[in-house]
């Protein structure tokens, strides 16, 4: 045999070899790179879904939850078929049908200003999704515009109760500065808000008259209206006997 078809037999199956191997590697880094796209797919689908949870304890806007709830299910079928693993489980949106149709109480107050932080971030993840739930034509333009008005009606409502629950607990334990702080957050929420509804104005008054009521009872009621001339009020009355003399020997010595 020649030099050139000794060459030849040994280029040729390593050539193939080469290639097959080239081949099979392309089609394993594709296979990772859609499985890492899966996972973001799944990532985004999960967090749609966590605020649909919080939603459905917060809101009894059932229709909107039901649609919500379709664009997730879409979202989860997307990402099991990028990732191409037929032993994974799909996602059930049985037992969330279920409870929707149970239509169960909602949560009007929230008890903290960590739960508020919580309830905008639920609310912003569901706003944003309904930009491609109009587009994917899960939802009408105009329904996504009333979904939307409905969101953020309820996101302003639960942020205003909430500062007031919060005002009228400091005030009940007698701490008009804290409540007044409470009151504040609240009329500012109103006040900012970018939506205009017939109560708003007339909210924002009654807030305010909440507010003044605070000093206006305790000025009635003959006390000091701030916490210095409380302290000063009671050190005043802890220096004089009975008869108003005071006790303070280096005060009457001042005298003569």
């Amino acid at each position: 045999m020649s030099t050139i078809g000794i060459v030849m037999s040994v280029a040729i199956p390593l050539s193939l070899i080469m290639l097959v191997a080239v081949i099979y590697n392309r089609r394993l880094q594709s296979r990772q790179t859609a499985r890492n796209q899966a996972r973001l797919v799944s990532q985004k689908a999960d967090d749609i879904l966590e605020a649909l949870e919080y939603l459905m304890v917060v809101d009894d806007h059932r229709e909107l939850q039901r649609a919500v709830l379709e664009r997730v299910t879409e979202i989860y079928a997307r990402a099991h078929k990028m990732a191409g693993d037929r032993s994974a489980n799909m996602f059930d949106p049985e037992p969330y049908i279920e409870k929707i149709a149970a239509n169960p109480p909602c949560r009007k107050v929230l008890k903290s200003d960590r739960e508020i932080k919580l309830g905008r971030r639920h609310f912003s993840t569901i706003l944003k999704t309904l930009v491609p739930m109009a587009k994917q034509k899960i939802i009408s333009e105009a329904v996504m515009l009333d979904y939307r008005r409905h969101l953020k009606m309820a996101l302003m409502e639960r942020q205003v109760d909430s500062y007031m629950a919060q005002g009228d607990a400091a005030a009940g334990r007698s701490d008009p500065v804290s409540a007044s702080s409470f009151y504040k957050a609240a009329r500012k929420v109103l006040i900012e808000f970018d939506l205009q509804f017939p109560e708003k104005n007339e909210r924002v008054k009654q807030i305010a008259e909440k507010t003044a009521a605070l000093y206006k009872n305790d000025s009635e009621n003959g006390e000091p209206t701030d916490a210095l001339s409380k302290a000063l009020s009671l050190e005043d009355t802890d220096k004089t006997n009975e008869f108003g003399i005071s006790t303070d020997p280096d005060a009457q010595k001042k005298r003569y």
